[in-house]
């Protein structure tokens, strides 16, 4: 199965890893890059294991951080679209759509 990640996570990620390099050091930084590798990998274990949101997208929350992740799932990949703080606003990033073939 196909992965891609909308273009903006990028951007979010990596204002998520400056913030934790910056308060604990490389070393919780390293911890949280960790854990959002983890929580990729269980999204493509099983896909379907987790939630719908209200706007059809699936959500799966990282275990020792207050993020998540905004997914869609087609026949033949996995879109993840949103990456974001459980705090941030419920309307960031859900314009994002995944692009159509």
């Amino acid at each position: 199965m196909d992965v891609i990640y909308h273009k903006s996570i990028k951007q979010d990620l990596r204002a998520a890893l400056s913030y934790y390099d910056a308060e604990g050091g490389k070393r919780l930084g390293d911890k949280f890059f960790a854990e959002v590798e983890a929580t990729i990998e269980r999204v493509l274990k099983n896909p379907q294991a987790f939630s719908f949101t209200a706007n059809n997208l699936r959500r799966v929350a990282l275990i020792s951080f207050p993020y998540h992740f905004l997914y869609e799932e087609s026949e033949s990949c996995l879109n993840f679209l949103v990456f974001r703080h459980d705090k941030r606003h419920p309307h960031y990033g859900l314009k994002r759509r995944a692009p159509r073939a």
